[in-house]
């Protein structure tokens, strides 16, 4: 237990489906850190090293190779082995030239998917609330917990401001340049990220705003077949082509 009373750890039953645990590992699992990602869609950091990329057999080795600075999420040295990593976040390890892309996948829930030395050097990040501030500046507010700051010269005319909730950002890592702005709308390519259609990848077919993001729903041309999916499911990745790499989808 911690000083505040908080466990460290989470049983293995509890654990979201989609964290690939063996029996091995015992009866209790690292629980993640309190972080950009939520603890129930994200892979701890210790999670990675130890189950998925197996760099080392147990958790006293995890922690250690962790705590010595060896791995770089999104560009910056991570030292926490609880560490949320989550939606297209982009883990590196130092030393190895090895980067992955944090991917959706309908068996898993979550990947690991490998990249290329320059793709690890962006990400994509969704804009998920929107707001003015004080001066009449723009903070956008992102899918990965970060806030981008657009500066307007004339708030009376912000021509500045060409971003919309659900709009995706590409932008370099760890800079936060913004690259491109991937609009959502109809025709571009969209990754569904959430639901029991997740990881499925198409172009946006129709758009349906109801009231609530619960009402409104997305059509996505998939394999010539139609899905349809929650608004807030519906992650842009490219326009005519994607932005990333993918997994080859069956």
């Amino acid at each position: 237990m911690t000083r505040h009373g908080e466990k460290k750890t989470l049983k293995r039953l509890n654990t979201p489906k989609f964290l690939q645990i063996k029996r091995k590992h015992g009866k209790f699992f690292v629980k993640p850190s309190p972080g950009p990602h939520p603890s129930r869609f994200s892979l701890p950091l210790l999670h990675i090293v130890r189950d998925l990329l197996q760099i080392v057999d147990n958790h006293r080795e995890a922690k250690k190779l962790i705590g010595l600075g060896n791995f770089k999420i999104d560009g910056k040295v991570v030292k926490d082995k609880g560490y949320p990593v989550g939606l297209m976040d982009v883990l590196s390890i130092e030393g190895s030239n090895k980067h992955f892309r944090i991917l959706p996948d309908s068996h898993h829930g979550l990947i690991l998917y490998e990249i290329t030395q320059s793709e690890s050097n962006f990400k994509l990040c969704r804009i998920n609330q929107k707001s003015t501030i004080k001066g009449g500046h723009l903070q956008l507010n992102l899918h990965d917990g970060r806030n981008i700051l657009i500066r307007v010269k004339d708030p009376k005319n912000p021509k500045e401001d060409v971003y919309n909730r659900m709009d995706v950002l590409k932008i370099s890592i760890p800079e936060q340049e913004i690259l491109k702005v991937l609009k959502f709308k109809e025709g571009n390519l969209a990754l569904i990220m959430s639901g029991k259609n997740i990881g499925q990848v198409g172009k946006i077919i129709n758009i349906l705003k109801r009231f609530g993001p619960k009402a409104s729903r997305v059509s996505i041309q998939h394999n010539s077949e139609h899905t349809e999916t929650l608004y807030d499911y519906t992650f842009i990745i490219g326009e005519e082509q994607s932005e990333i790499n993918l997994p080859i989808m069956e």
